[in-house]
């Protein structure tokens, strides 16, 4: 199966007068379709290497490929495109805008895309309707839960269509049944929708794949015993 991303040979060093190296000679990819959990202990470069694989931040050397893309000579503008088209992101905490409603706020990244509008608009309600939403989308996002706003960014990952979502602890700050939900609904996503996920979490059962860092390295990848 493809690669949706590729890393080879990367490093990431931070620091001038007194450096600092994050990441050491990772070299990884990530299939279309897989779900991926990134697990280490806190310091091993997890949140790092997730920036890294989302463009957010870019290795010291090394080459990171982006559905097919090398983005390592890629301007700025280029490469907010194509994270923008490529590629969602949930964090841990939502960052949803609060002077907008749940409807809005899923819109957002199409804004940006400037994508069809009538199309957009549609996918949002279909997303909404599967979160179990679609009643809230003219709500506030600060009359809901927690759990119902982390599910809020994740439609709002998923508007522009992309080929992967990096989720950098999307539960860290939701109770474990909500936690749940939202590893239940990334699940239902991943068949439905075919979407990648490469999750940061402590949650060792949740996917079929499992990418262990340490020290900036990155452990033989095995597969979930579940």
């Amino acid at each position: 199966m493809p690669n949706v991303i590729e890393l080879i040979d990367v490093n990431k060093t931070y620091g001038t007068r007194i450096k600092s190296q994050i990441l050491y000679d990772v070299n990884l990819e990530i299939e279309e379709h897989s779900i991926n959990s990134v697990v280490g202990a806190s310091g091993s470069g997890k949140t790092t290497l997730l920036n890294i694989m989302g463009t957010l931040d870019r290795p010291t050397s090394g080459e990171v490929i982006i559905d097919g893309s090398n983005t390592n000579n890629m301007t700025q503008g280029k490469l907010a495109t194509l994270r923008n088209q490529a590629i969602g992101f949930i964090f841990q905490f939502h960052f949803l805008l609060q002077e907008f409603n749940v409807f809005d706020n899923v819109l957002m990244p199409s804004e940006i895309q400037r994508n069809n509008r009538a199309e957009v608009k549609e996918r949002a309600n279909c997303l909404l309707d599967m979160l179990g939403l679609y009643k809230y989308r003219r709500s506030n996002v600060l009359d809901l839960s927690g759990g119902q706003q982390q599910r809020v960014a994740i439609g709002r990952s998923l508007i522009n269509n992309p080929k992967i979502i990096l989720a950098d602890e999307p539960t860290g700050n939701l109770d474990l049944h909500s936690s749940e939900d939202v590893y239940n609904i990334f699940k239902q996503v991943n068949k439905e929708y075919g979407v990648a996920f490469v999750i940061v979490t402590h949650d060792k059962h949740l996917a079929g794949r499992i990418i262990k860092i340490q020290d900036g390295k990155i452990l033989l990848p095995s597969r979930s015993a579940r």
